[in-house]
């Protein structure tokens, strides 16, 4: 069986109404968005809580067979700040990502999809409201 990758790169920015400060949420968050999309965990997730005032959140990764994904949600204010990143050279729907960030109740999101295969060019691209 061989194996064609196709590199895309989706990006997302936003605020979540109900931001986790729990690692073990976060962590099942970044298992069951790896099966949504159809892919395999490699590795992880690692999550961790930055308690630094300033900086209070909570930073995600785990590592797929395809790339990875990556969140970070910053807390000391409601509704809280977001930045959201998944890279793959299997393809996934924007939508359903974006489905699965919604568990956190987004208030406001801006992305891009990147095609990054021979050129890099943007793939789609939306938001929900002015960030």
């Amino acid at each position: 069986m061989s194996f064609n990758p196709f590199h895309q790169h989706l990006i997302v920015k936003g605020k979540f109404k109900s931001p986790t400060k729990s690692v073990e949420v976060l962590n099942k968050w970044l298992i069951d968005l790896v099966h949504k999309v159809d892919m395999e965990v490699l590795a992880g997730p690692n999550s961790v809580y930055c308690d630094h005032p300033g900086n209070e959140g909570i930073t995600g990764t785990i590592v797929l067979s395809t790339s990875h994904a990556s969140i970070h949600m910053w807390d000391s204010k409601l509704p809280g700040l977001f930045q959201f990143d998944i890279y793959s050279c299997k393809p996934f729907e924007s939508s359903t990502v974006l489905s699965h960030l919604d568990q956190f109740k987004m208030s406001e999101y801006e992305f891009i999809n990147l095609d990054r295969n021979d050129k890099m060019f943007i793939k789609d691209h939306g938001s929900s409201e002015a960030i």
